[in-house]
């Protein structure tokens, strides 16, 4: 990538940008808690008179497992411990300050599903802390937080976003000694310090005049001509470095997808009641920005933030398509045990097919590129998963081991994606996702016996890149740019509600649907990548391929024609995309 000839390393410049675009072939994992105790430790950036300091902030509140839609979601007190470096503090605050206490207030993000608001939690207090000593200070802010109130189902993540930090320094009393103050320091981007050398009023770069009075009026020990404590609150405004999961927790609002409240509508922006404000980042049915007036506003009044979910995409599909007929992949099936019962038996004729079919859509990242694209994309078309359920089952009653085994046809639409590739250069391309046979489903485990059910999906698709542009121009990366051998996707769902190893996490299973995710997805390498006669195929390895790339995927509830016709009609239900988890 460096040196080489300027024409040709321009096209190997531009190859290696258009590799980010498959972010999608495969949003990250999410750190936050579900629900119960959220934690959380960020590293912010502030922006103070003194200049940008560095700090360090861990944030600690409650979170309800599951709450009721129209119902108010009430966080638990939030805490938070920001660490200031010693340096940082000396630069900050009068020389002669012995103690501080602070006061902040945060901006939070709700999310649920398109659907935001941020809301302000105000009003955080930190005590006097002693500054004696020359560790790095810790200052931890506490208070209260407002209720949230979503209109529908769906999870809800609570994320924390920028910050104003207010210090309080405060002087010894006279007579009392302290701590000598380190020499002088600055904080990040900070000017030095530098003394005026021929007028005694003149101030230097650390606020003082050449005779050791701040510009305030105050003496270099902190204290005014008269003696009195030095008062100069010190504010700052933090926002978190970039490429951090700002997720604190998440609460599932179950419920039927999709469903609103009397009063309130389903396309309306974000509304924010007392203690939020609106982001105005939803649109309504006519594709407009909605307003923050009407019944959603009103209850936003008594009930804190409200987010209402955005008008659910319809399908229009009440039936299933071509029932898959194929046999299951015994690389995915575990082990039969000695004393396990297969049905049917060797020799028996196979189940007769058991159709359904539903709709699946999510997210995929790459590692590498730290981007993310969405698969069978809700708003556009999306295709039907087509399941053939039940094909065979596994019994071993004297271990009480229940497995049903089923196959599903899942055939992705090619996806258009679109990244600021080295965070500036705009790259489009179309990824194309070629199933090499069926899915092997395999599901364990019975909540009769006590059991979480699992459910893996396996299968084996190629990805395939073409139309790709580098801002606007097109490049020519042949028409068989592919994975030299399939991805190996294994996706995983857990069922365990009510079972006391429950881990407050949404539910999967096969017929209702739930969140499934491949947490360690491996890219191949790339092949048949080819610009005007030049090989372009270890770029895009470089650039793309390797483990720790994830797939996260939701999928709706599965319509029955045959044994629950109404879970077809009105028509098969499209999922939320699932809520990201970072990259």
């Amino acid at each position: 990538m460096r040196g080489g000839v300027r024409p040709r390393r321009s096209v190997r410049f531009a190859a290696v940008a258009t590799a980010a675009l498959v972010a999608g072939a495969l949003p990250g994992t999410n750190s936050a808690a579900s629900g119960g105790r959220g934690e959380l430790s960020l590293a912010y950036a502030c922006q103070f008179a003194s200049g940008e300091q560095d700090v360090t902030i861990a944030f600690t509140q409650r979170f309800p497992q599951t709450a009721t839609a129209g119902k108010p979601i009430q966080p638990g007190d939030l805490a938070m411990a920001v660490t200031i470096p010693r340096a940082g503090v000396t630069a900050m605050l009068p020389a002669a300050t012995a103690s501080v206490s602070a006061e902040s207030d945060l901006t939070a993000h709700i999310t649920q599903g398109s659907s935001d608001a941020d809301a302000d939690w105000s009003g955080l207090t930190a005590p006097e802390t002693s500054l004696a000593g020359t560790d790095d200070v810790v200052l931890t802010l506490t208070g209260k937080a407002p209720a949230v109130t979503v209109t529908a189902s769906g999870d809800v993540a609570f994320s924390v976003g920028v910050l104003t930090l207010t210090l309080h320094p405060r002087a010894a009393a006279a007579g009392t000694p302290t701590t000598p103050a380190p020499g002088p320091t600055t904080a990040r981007a900070a000017g030095t310090a530098t003394a005026a050398a021929t007028d005694t009023n003149a101030t230097t770069a650390d606020g003082t005049t050449a005779n050791g009075t701040a510009s305030d009026g105050t003496t270099a020990d902190g204290t005014t001509a008269s003696g009195a404590a030095a008062a100069g609150d010190v504010t700052g405004t933090c926002t978190p470095e970039p490429g951090q999961d700002a997720v604190l927790a998440t609460v599932h609002v179950p419920g039927p997808t999709g469903t609103t409240l009397p009063g309130h509508s389903a396309a309306a922006g974000p509304v924010a009641g007392r203690g939020g404000r609106s982001t105005g980042h939803a649109s309504g049915a006519d594709g407009t920005a909605s307003g923050s007036s009407g019944p959603s506003a009103a209850a936003g009044r008594a009930g804190g933030t409200i987010v209402p979910l955005d008008q659910p995409v319809h399908s229009g599909v009440s039936t299933c398509g071509k029932t898959p007929i194929a046999p299951l992949d015994p690389r995915r099936l575990p082990p039969v045990s000695d004393t396990g019962i297969v049905v049917p038996m060797p020799g028996q004729p196979a189940f007769p097919p058991g159709p359904m079919c539903g709709f699946a859509v999510g997210f995929s990242n790459v590692n590498k590129l730290n981007g993310a694209m969405i698969i069978n994309d809700p708003h556009a078309k999306p295709v039907l998963a087509e399941v053939n359920s039940g094909q065979r089952k596994v019994l071993d009653y004297s271990k009480q081991y229940v497995e049903v085994d089923s196959i599903i046809d899942l055939r992705l639409p090619p996806s258009a994606s679109t990244f600021l590739t080295f965070g500036f250069m705009p790259t489009t391309a179309d990824v194309e996702f070629i199933p090499r046979g069926v899915f092997t489903v395999v599901q364990t485990g019975d909540d009769f016996f006590g059991e979480p059910i699992l459910t893996t999906i396996g299968g084996y698709q190629d990805i395939r890149i073409h139309n790709v542009r580098i801002n606007g121009t097109p490049l020519d990366v042949g028409p068989d740019c592919h994975t030299a051998k399939p991805l190996d996707i294994v996706l995983h769902g857990r069922k365990d509600s009510g079972l006391p190893d429950d881990d407050g996490k949404p539910d999967y299973f096969i017929d209702a649907g739930g969140p499934l995710t491949d947490e360690d997805l491996v890219i191949p390498p790339f092949t048949g990548c080819a610009s005007h006669g030049e090989n372009l195929d270890a770029l895009f390895t470089a650039a793309l391929s390797g483990p720790g790339n994830s797939l996260n995927i939701s999928q709706g509830p599965l319509c029955d024609p045959i044994n629950v016709p109404e879970s077809c009609l009105p028509e098969i239900p499209i999922p939320q995309l699932p809520q990201r988890k970072k990259s």
